[in-house]
C-alpha cells in the first residue's frame, strides 16, 4: 500500500469487526483518514481506540443513514477517494448449514433483513458517495461479495441472491461510474475466518479459510488499480489469493 502516495479519504462499512476492521487497521496505518461505519457501537469503539479512525454508528441498510455517512465524511475531511461497501450478514445461521436447507426455512422477514444489509446498502452507498466523489476528481468503490455471488450456495439461497444481487450491481452501474471518473468493483471471498461465520484466526486451524488481513489487501489493490466492473475472487487455496474472475459472453450482451 505503499503507492497510496498523498493521504487518501476512505470510507469502511462493516467496520467493527472481521473484514471490515481489518481495512480499517490496513488503510490507517497507511496514513489514510477513514471513517468506519457499523451498527455495533461497542466494536467500532473499540477498533477507533486501536486505530485513531473516525466512526459513526448507525444502519447501512438505510438511504438516509448512507447520505448521513458521506456527508459525516465531508464534513471530518472534505473528499472521499475509496468506499469499501463491506457490511453483511448470512441468510441462514452458520451452525445449521451444515444439514440441508428446508423449505420450512424460508421466512420471508429473513429474505428482507438479508436483502436490505447486504445488497439495499451497496446500492444506497453508492448513489450517496458518488457524487461526492465526482466533484472531488472521482474515486473507487469496492463492494464485498463472496464466492456465493458467482456460484450458488444452496445451504444459503438468500445469501446467494443478494450476494449475485451485488455483483450484478457492480457489472450494471460500472459504465455510468466510470463516466464521473468513478471505478466500482466486487471483492468475492472464499471462507474467512470472521465473526461472520462464527469464528476467527485465532481459534482457526483451517488452511482453507483466509485471514481477514488478506481479504482486505486484496480490496485495497483493487480500488487502487485501473478497470471497473469486474469480480475478483480471493480464495485461500490460489495462488495468487486474488484472481480475475472471467464472465462466459453471451451473444448481444456486453461483458
Amino acid at each position: 500500500m505503499g503507492d497510496l502516495g498523498k493521504k487518501k479519504v476512505a470510507l469502511v462499512t462493516g467496520a467493527a469487526s472481521g473484514i471490515g476492521a481489518a481495512l480499517v487497521r490496513q488503510l490507517t496505518a497507511d496514513n489514510c483518514e477513514v471513517l468506519g461505519v457499523d451498527l455495533n457501537e461497542e466494536g467500532l469503539t473499540k477498533v477507533a481506540a486501536e486505530t485513531g479512525c473516525e466512526i459513526l454508528t448507525g444502519d447501512i441498510s438505510d438511504q438516509e443513514f448512507n447520505e448521513t455517512a458521506v456527508t459525516n465524511v465531508s464534513d471530518l475531511f472534505g473528499s472521499l477517494d475509496l468506499l469499501f461497501l463491506n457490511a453483511g450478514i448470512l441468510g441462514r445461521k452458520i451452525e445449521l448449514q451444515i444439514n440441508d436447507l428446508t423449505p420450512d426455512e424460508l421466512d420471508p422477514s429473513q429474505y428482507t433483513k438479508v436483502r436490505a444489509i447486504n445488497f439495499d446498502s451497496v446500492v444506497f452507498g453508492t448513489l450517496a458517495a458518488a457524487p461526492l466523489m465526482a466533484a472531488n476528481n472521482g474515486g473507487s468503490i469496492i463492494a464485498t461479495a463472496s464466492i456465493a455471488g458467482l456460484a450458488a450456495w444452496n445451504r444459503d439461497p438468500f445469501y446467494t441472491a443478494t450476494k449475485h444481487a451485488v455483483v450484478g450491481w457492480v457489472r450494471g452501474i460500472a459504465p455510468a461510474l466510470h463516466a464521473q471518473r468513478i471505478s466500482i468493483n466486487a471483492i468475492c471471498p472464499g471462507g474467512v475466518a470472521t465473526p461472520l461465520v462464527g469464528i476467527d484466526r485465532l481459534q482457526s486451524a483451517n488452511p482453507n479459510l483466509l485471514e481477514p488481513e488478506q481479504v482486505a489487501k486484496a480490496m485495497i489493490d483493487t480500488a487502487l488499480e485501473e478497470g471497473t466492473g469486474k469480480a475478483f475472487t480471493v480464495k485461500a487455496d490460489h495462488e495468487p489469493v486474488r484472481q480475475e474472475y472471467h464472465f462466459t459472453q453471451i451473444e448481444g450482451f456486453p461483458v
